[in-house]
């Protein structure tokens, strides 16, 4: 009964459009009230403050602010000229441009939408001159996008390696594999798409303009240097590695740029701030909701509903829930709330936790591109100027690769997990 009624308030909450730490803490309290067990407000209190007293959590906010300095720079355009002059000669080059590069900002930024609003209006302009349509050109954006859930430092990675107690290093690797096998299969459709509609392909950059084109994102490419290599040479943690991004961020786009003023700054600061106290909100939320549940014993009557599925039919609901739910709720609230409950049950089936924290990463990344309700749908509406149903129907051959996807690395977990077990994690 309590979770019945939890549950009710909880998705008229969300129908109503309150904020979801609302829908997540009002019928939190409201059963625990009516139905008990008794706790005491102090108890609950520092349940709640739990879920942020984490060393580990500081990653999160660093990272955050380190794509909002990146976004108002030039970091991202450095970029995206390097990778162009490497593969813009190839049939759809430019489109592969425009994957890899989303990939590379999300391996300095961690943030889907960061990528969309500062690499957006870069390569837009450029895949509609090459002759792209304006769909496929929205559409690979927004698709390539999701890519910086996965690659690491993805915030969506850091969030399911806390609720899990995972190694953050091999979360980080299993995100990497999935990422790779999906940047590979857009490689594979862009070219395809550029051969049969003969545009896209640019001439062979000169070697002396792939040198200028390194030489000019030298510094741009500091960035992964420091992320990739702190972390997994052991030298930093990734919460030192995000604090090492936002100085090394600051550093470049200020002094070595100059692209960044005291303004920007203060008005990425303040934007960083917003976005992070929500986070923040959210995940104490989410830890009154977790202790509710595992009071109830929700998570033993979800095992018990699914122990006669086995892994098969585990996986497929676990694509189920979080592909449907990315639709609704942003990805961080959907890993906080139901990664608890799902967690245990894969442990008990024998899933390895870093390939169920790749398919669940990508599921909610999916669920960002998913009409009618995934945010990234709204972010290039307002970036590209489109209208909704534009936008809509250009995703669609984009989230038929990215279910491909998820079901390869569903159903086969090596594609999700050769990294973490190439480096022994």
């Amino acid at each position: 009964m309590a979770v019945a009624v939890f549950a009710f308030v909880a998705l008229f909450l969300l129908l109503i459009s309150a904020p979801v730490f609302i829908a997540i803490l009002a019928p939190t309290l409201l059963t625990f009230e009516l139905f008990g067990p008794p706790v005491p407000t102090m108890a609950l209190t520092q349940q709640m403050m739990q879920g942020i007293n984490k060393f580990s959590l500081l990653a999160i906010p660093l990272f955050m602010f380190a794509a909002d300095i990146i976004s108002r720079g030039e970091i991202g355009v450095r970029l995206l000229r390097l990778v162009e002059t490497t593969v813009g000669h190839l049939y759809g080059g430019i489109a592969i441009t425009t994957a890899v590069t989303c990939a590379l900002f999300g391996a300095v930024s961690g943030i889907g939408q960061a990528a969309i609003v500062s690499i957006g209006p870069i390569v837009y302009p450029a895949l509609i001159r090459q002759g792209y349509s304006r769909g496929f050109a929205a559409g690979l954006i927004l698709s390539a996008s999701t890519l910086a859930m996965l690659i690491p430092p993805g915030v969506a990675m850091i969030l399911y390696s806390l609720s899990t107690t995972s190694s953050v290093g091999g979360v980080f690797l299993a995100g990497l594999s999935t990422g790779l096998v999906f940047m590979l299969f857009l490689a594979i459709y862009c070219y395809t798409y550029a051969r049969v509609k003969r545009v896209g392909q640019q001439r062979r950059a000169s070697w002396q303009e792939r040198y200028v084109a390194l030489r000019a994102a030298g510094w741009s490419l500091g960035l992964p240097v420091i992320i990739f290599g702190g972390i997994y040479a052991g030298t930093f943690t990734p919460t030192e590695a995000a604090s090492g991004a936002c100085m090394y961020a600051l550093f470049v786009e200020m002094v070595v740029y100059r692209k960044l003023d005291l303004r920007g700054l203060s008005e990425a600061t303040s934007r960083s701030s917003i976005v992070i106290a929500s986070l923040l909100i959210l995940l104490t939320a989410g830890s009154a909701m977790a202790y509710f549940l595992t009071l109830q014993g929700v998570p033993q009557i979800i095992a018990g509903a699914m122990g006669d599925t086995g892994a098969t039919g585990f996986l497929l609901s676990v694509n189920l829930v979080f592909l449907i739910t990315g639709m609704f709720i942003d990805p961080n609230s959907a890993i906080i709330v139901l990664t608890p409950l799902f967690h245990p049950i894969a442990t008990a089936l024998g899933i390895d936790p870093l390939h169920l924290g790749a398919v669940i990463v990508f599921n909610v990344a999916i669920g960002m591109i998913t009409p009618p309700f995934g945010i990234n749908l709204f972010v290039g509406m307002a970036t590209f100027k489109l209208p909704f149903d534009e936008i809509a129907k250009s995703v669609l051959p984009f989230i038929g690769i990215a279910l491909a996807t998820l079901a390869l690395i569903s159903y086969v977990p090596i594609f999700a997990t050769w990294l973490p077990r190439l480096v022994g994690n």
